[in-house]
């Protein structure tokens, strides 16, 4: 494939995901204007007066990308604007890589994470979370393919497939070809990336056989229709994603959680939703 195809698949994929979230960002939810219903300050954030929030611009729609002016928009972006309104403080972004998003948050880089983080038993032991929407991973495959994959499953034995790195669809795929090679079949080509984008432009100049990722996002840029992609089989392992809080800050993790649980009954939070098409993607409390 010569360069200059792969680059007009790419600009393709980008130039549709703009089109689109820049016509969504501009009827965003804004902040929250309402009393604060909790307070917190220093040491609990690093600023008085401010939340500051580690995401992630993984080209990730309908959850966190850019507009066309290159500002952050999402859902998870608007949330964060309106927890940070709840405890009466103004939301400071800082982008960080996924895999570098616990560190950071460690090393007192920001206060809070929110940049669709799931919530795994590994992650809980070392940060607190406060799950805010749920997810799952899906398959997406060339519109019209006929590579024989039908999901994640045993038809992506020896294909080759990309995931963005230190994602969990970078973990099953992983698990999966550990299943083909046990099953004395061929292991899976992994590549990784760290834009969704780039799995997508891929997929559209056959440089591989599928692309795993959020079921949301692939879902958001199948439903454009310009991409040439298209989901396959059923999204697989649901998990919830959260606010991320540093181990043991009882504080800010408490007001965070009163924020939350404001903007639920407030009808804030679903409102939130609808404007991203993520209703039915909404955090239900277990038991």
């Amino acid at each position: 494939m010569h360069t200059r195809t792969r680059i007009s698949a790419a600009a393709v994929v980008t130039a549709a995901a703009l089109a689109l979230v820049g016509c969504s960002a501009a009827a965003s939810p804004s902040e929250s204007s309402s009393k604060p219903v909790a307070t917190v300050a220093p040491p609990s954030i690093r600023t008085a007066g401010t939340l500051s929030v580690c995401t992630t611009n993984l080209g990730s729609p309908p959850n966190i990308s850019t507009d066309a002016s290159g500002n952050l928009v999402g859902s998870e972006i608007d949330l964060a604007k309106a927890i940070a309104g709840k405890v009466g403080l103004k939301p400071d972004f800082v982008t960080v890589d996924f895999a570098a998003l616990i560190p950071s948050l460690q090393a007192k880089q920001c206060d809070v994470i929110m940049a669709s983080l799931y919530i795994k038993p590994a992650r809980e032991k070392v940060v607190d979370f406060v799950p805010y929407l749920t997810s799952a991973t899906g398959v997406a495959v060339k519109k019209g393919s006929k590579n024989g994959v039908t999901g994640l499953d045993d038809s992506l034995c020896g294909k080759k497939v990309m995931v963005t790195v230190g994602t969990t669809a970078q973990s099953l795929a992983e698990a999966q070809s550990t299943t083909c090679t046990g099953a004395g079949k061929k292991a899976l080509d992994i590549s990784t990336n760290n834009q969704a984008t780039v799995g997508f432009q891929q997929l559209v100049s056959g440089q591989i056989d599928a692309y795993l990722d959020a079921a949301e996002l692939i879902g958001y840029y199948q439903k454009q229709g310009t991409t040439g992609i298209q989901l396959v089989g059923r999204p697989t392992s649901p998990v919830d994603i959260g606010a991320a809080t540093v181990k043991g800050d009882s504080a800010l993790h408490t007001a965070v959680q009163k924020a939350f649980d404001d903007l639920v009954s407030s009808g804030e939070y679903t409102t939130i939703l609808d404007h991203w098409g993520q209703s039915k993607l909404a955090y239900t409390k277990k038991g």
